[in-house]
């Protein structure tokens, strides 16, 4: 990759990250400075002692990754709530995950810089939600997960307690490490319903299995159950590798007006890859206190992975950086060499053409389209491979059962993959990998958009396994 699009994609970065500073703090009407902590937010309780959120404030270093669990109660006027989130924002955290949101505005809780992802199919799918800082991280899935459907409303309330929905998103950073982050909240235990907690967290458990083979998965919820109590599900969480920040750290603290009781968690299922080194409490409006936990990765980032990413608000290199990556890795494909593109849409000009010449030149072209509506430019990508395309050139297209096949591996593998790029060395084998959860279409220059190149053997040999199922499935 040329010295030109590395030294682009920096300056897109740093762009991005002073942007965000800038939004973030005019959102919280604050001045701060780096690494200071927030009037009212205690620091961090120090291991082997019960902490407290009354503990004066006193600088704190971030940590690598900084995320926040905010439960705002659902009753506080809208001045109150958004106050709230001023504060919860306003470090600049990586994650968010709130609870008790259903009617709340997404644009306050996740202003410019960052973006949020949860389910509006009713009241209680959209009671929770994750957000994210997007200079830092790229959404890769998201999803959300049934915890609890009881149905039925318990004497003296006005919603159906038992019906609890966690929301989920995997995220990818810059460096192309991968993780996930689930925002819960368990139901309580009152009269007139089950205990629903041991179920919640068994669900829970299933859900962060089914995360953990894309990277670490962190939880941020309020569960309803003290820490030290008899009812927390100790064996259940252990059987999930779900642990909290206060087992981690030593130490633990109350997270709201709850008698002192400890209800509110981060856990981290970090797979030996990341590890929380500290945490700490929030004094909030809300009858919770918000809670912050920050981690540190265990290794460093692969050498072998890069990451471009567009600007659209940018100059014409700034905008083009993510597609002109995936033009390079074509352009540089030798005479004899292979290139694989498997995308559900192969639409924008510039990456069409460079495969055009690719072909023209006695470069193997292997095009697998995934799904049924083919674009004039595939189709005439398609014809020209099968008119001059040398030897081992074809195309290919996955529909029905193929792509419900390609979903369900691609998926856990690396994400919702819907542009691979493979270009294979004439001597060397399979040699520089690109991906990206856009399509090969114009949205990678009107909006903005992150590809991943990778070099790695784990990276080429996934990158196989996904191109070798389309190549079985496809016709």
């Amino acid at each position: 990759m040329g010295a030109r699009t590395v030294l682009t994609t920096l300056t897109i970065r740093a762009r991005a990250r002073a942007s965000l500073a800038a939004a973030a703090l005019a959102v919280a009407g604050l001045t701060l400075s780096v690494g200071a902590v927030p009037s009212g937010q205690a620091a961090p309780a120090q291991p082997g002692s019960q902490g407290s959120a009354g503990v004066a404030a006193r600088a704190v270093v971030p940590s690598p990754i900084m995320m926040t669990h905010a439960n705002i109660y659902t009753g506080l006027t809208v001045p109150r709530f958004q106050a709230d989130v001023k504060k919860v924002l306003a470090p600049l955290p990586d994650f968010v995950t709130y609870n008790e949101v259903p009617f709340r505005s997404d644009a306050v809780m996740a202003p410019d810089g960052y973006d949020i992802h949860r389910s509006y199919t009713n009241r209680y799918t959209s009671a929770t939600a994750v957000a994210w800082r997007t200079d830092r991280w790229t959404e890769v899935a998201s999803g959300t997960h049934m915890l609890s459907n009881w149905r039925g409303k318990p004497p003296g309330r006005v919603t159906e307690l038992g019906r609890r929905f966690a929301n989920w998103v995997t995220l990818r950073d810059l460096d192309g490490r991968t993780l996930s982050v689930v925002a819960v909240h368990v139901a309580p235990n009152v009269r007139g319903m089950p205990d629903l907690a041991r179920r919640s967290v068994t669900r829970l458990g299933k859900l962060t299995e089914q995360l953990a083979p894309a990277g670490p998965v962190l939880v941020g919820g309020d569960f309803n159950f003290h820490y030290r109590s008899g009812r927390y599900p100790a064996d259940l969480l252990a059987a999930a590798q779900l642990e909290p920040t206060f087992d981690t750290l030593g130490s633990f603290f109350a997270t709201g007006d709850h008698h002192g009781a400890t209800i509110d968690y981060i856990f981290n299922r970090g797979g030996g890859a990341l590890v929380a080194d500290q945490h700490f409490a929030t004094e909030l409006n809300s009858d919770h206190d918000a809670v912050t936990a920050g981690f540190s990765w265990l290794a460093e980032a692969p050498s072998t992975t890069q990451m471009f990413t567009s600007d659209p608000a940018g100059n014409a290199a700034a905008r083009r950086a993510a597609l002109a990556s995936l033009m390079s890795g074509v352009r540089e494909a030798e005479r004899g060499g292979t290139v694989q593109v498997a995308t559900t849409r192969l639409d924008v000009y510039g990456l069409t053409m460079e495969l055009r010449r690719a072909v023209k030149r006695g470069v193997k072209v292997q095009f697998v389209k995934i799904g049924k509506n083919t674009t004039g430019r595939e189709r005439r990508l398609a014809s020209l491979i099968s008119r001059r395309g040398v030897k081992g050139s074809w195309t290919r297209q996955c529909t029905t059962s193929c792509v419900q096949q390609w979903k369900a591996t691609s998926r856990p593998l690396v994400g919702a993959v819907n542009g691979l790029l493979q270009v294979r060395d004439v001597v060397r084998g399979p040699q520089v990998r690109w991906d990206t959860t856009r399509q090969f279409s114009m949205p990678l220059l009107t909006e903005r958009s992150t590809v991943r190149m990778s070099s790695g053997q784990e990276a080429i040999d996934q990158g196989n396994k996904l191109f070798g199922l389309l190549t079985k499935n496809a016709r």
